[in-house]
């Protein structure tokens, strides 16, 4: 999928691919971000999409009970329409995105395009799905077989059933298949920067919220009003959806993700400790060195950085997710900024799609290192165990994209399956501090020779 954009923030015109890897670099203010929470707005799957062609297929559904759907035949016939209803949702929902008035976005143009061969391949790897809706004046169930690129679609009890709920339910699939490599029920979830701070303070956050509620209600004030205008016109979508993630985490620790392994690498090799949350949604840290066990806030910087990462991957991770980071290097120390740069790319191997933000030169060089030694060159494993790097953190350099974020617009960046990512925007940087800092040490050396002379 390529998504193009115009008059986005700081931002005048650009457009990215999404990769299995998907790579941002660049200089402070210079839109990074922006991007970031739009894929998140456009994947999070918020938008109600309720296409006309979808109809007949209904009127069919409800007489027969069921119905087969040919997935690249109706996406093909009806591409265009589909994509255009997207784009004009999407250019809607961008002020509630990010917090802020509609004038904003007046000049935002977003252009979406689905290749045919990709859109081919998201279909031969989507997956059965069933759903289940049971309402005061109604119980309906509608299954979703999927095989051989065709949806066989079967609805049960339907008598009273609204054909709009069975229209915005459909094409929400249809869209679902379009975005996804894997299944239905795909997400996207997004790390952003203030993760540290929120990680610590959820907690206030929130019961400040419920007090404003209960004044709410003592002074005869609609208390979903006011949650509105807390919630809206405070935070941007993905910060307020990840406030409300940490708020669910005592019920959601219930389920165990195929990732859990991952999170475990992350608490071994990073943190070196594990993180307990109680049935309150209390957290706490366990040093692997020590019985005691510390409250988040009482943790190191990196403790709570990486908490909401270790827990998603932990409980609620699932194939063919979109795993968003804003600056993954956040709090760590150069190694660990490596350590986590293998552990993405684990994940990336193992079917999530990560995008990640980043100014760390060490992260992209470890992200090279992993693209180099996917080579077959002579010497390549020797050295693959010399630095203990293992099979599954390889990367080939066609799942790899990177952009650079610059001058108000959007370049793709090189990429050498011999060298990596060339990030310029970091050797450009480095070279001149090297330069700045041997012509500061060489003119000390020169003025002590003369005060010697």
């Amino acid at each position: 999928m390529k998504i193009d954009f115009e008059i986005l923030g700081g931002i005048d015109k650009g457009g990215i691919e999404l990769n299995d890897f998907t790579l941002f670099c660049g200089k402070n203010n210079s839109g990074k971000t922006y991007v970031m929470y739009s894929l998140y707005g456009l994947l999070d799957n918020q938008l109600n999409f309720s296409f006309d062609f979808v109809k007949p297929i209904i009127d069919k559904l409800k007489q027969e009970g069921s119905y087969t759907l040919d997935i690249a035949g109706i996406i093909a016939e009806h591409q265009g329409e589909i994509i255009r209803h997207i784009e004009e949702l999407f250019k809607d929902y961008l002020p509630n995105l990010f917090g802020v008035t509609a004038s904003e976005f007046s000049n935002t143009k977003i252009k979406l395009d689905f290749s045919h061969d990709e859109i081919e391949k998201k279909i031969k790897h989507s997956e059965s799905f069933s759903y289940s809706r049971k309402d005061l004046f109604n119980s309906w169930k509608l299954t979703l077989n999927v095989d051989s690129g065709k949806i066989q679609l079967t609805l049960d009890k339907a008598d009273r059933l609204e054909d709009r709920i069975l229209q915005f339910f459909i094409s929400e699939r249809l869209v679902e298949i379009m975005f996804f490599d894997c299944g239905f029920e795909n997400h996207s979830f997004l790390l952003p920067a203030e993760r540290a701070g929120i990680n610590l303070f959820f907690k206030e956050l929130f019961s400040i919220r419920n007090l404003l509620v209960q004044q709410a209600q003592n002074d005869n004030v609609n208390p979903m009003h006011l949650l509105n205008d807390v919630l809206k016109s405070r935070y941007a979508e993905p910060v307020k959806n990840y406030m409300q993630f940490l708020n669910r985490i005592g019920s959601d620790q219930i389920e165990v993700s195929n990732y859990s392994e991952y999170a475990q690498a992350l608490e071994k090799n990073v943190l070196g400790g594990k993180y307990k949350v109680d049935d309150f949604g209390n957290v706490f840290f366990l040093p692997a060195d020590s019985k005691n066990k510390l409250p988040l806030h009482f943790s190191s910087s990196t403790v709570k950085t990486l908490f909401g990462l270790v827990f998603y991957l932990e409980h609620l991770a699932k194939k063919g997710d979109y795993l968003m980071i804003d600056e993954p290097e956040l709090n760590l120390h150069p190694d660990n900024q490596r350590q986590v740069a293998r552990v993405l790319a684990q994940l990336v191997n193992a079917g999530l799609k990560v995008v990640v933000s980043t100014h760390s030169d060490y992260f992209v060089r470890e992200l090279n290192n992993l693209i180099m030694l996917k080579k077959d060159f002579p010497g390549a494993a020797d050295l693959q165990k010399k630095y203990g790097y293992q099979d599954n953190e390889l990367l080939a350099g066609k799942q790899v994209s990177a952009y650079l974020f610059d001058d108000k617009t959007i370049t793709p960046m090189i990429l050498d399956e011999e060298e990596g990512v060339i990030a310029e925007t970091f050797n450009d940087v480095i070279n001149k501090q090297n330069q700045s800092s041997n012509e500061i040490y060489y003119a000390m050396q020169d003025a002590k020779e003369l005060e010697n002379w």
